[in-house]
């Protein structure tokens, strides 16, 4: 980001500045946490016990792959899994 400023695009979910279909890819990262000043552990504690089982199926079910990998970076301490969600 810092050798490259122009490419990123301070927003503040969940609205953002693009059209539908305006990307192919997205990579998202780093969102558990970072918004601790509106979003504390036990929103996000809930969050993934109570609706990521749900929103994988949800979205399994209108035509999308969900897979988690293991990858080989962390962006903090066991923080070495990446949720892709692709269009078939």
């Amino acid at each position: 980001m810092r050798k490259r400023p122009e490419r990123y695009v301070t927003a503040v979910l969940p609205e953002l500045r693009f059209e539908d279909e305006q990307f192919n890819i997205v990579l998202s990262a780093h969102f558990l946490f970072m918004y601790s000043d509106r979003l504390d552990y036990e929103f996000h504690k809930k969050t993934v016990h109570d609706l990521l089982d749900r929103l994988i199926l949800e979205l399994e079910a209108e035509g999308l792959r969900v897979t988690e990998a293991k990858v080989t970076y962390e962006f903090m301490r066991n923080g070495n899994s990446l949720l892709s969600i692709r269009k078939m």
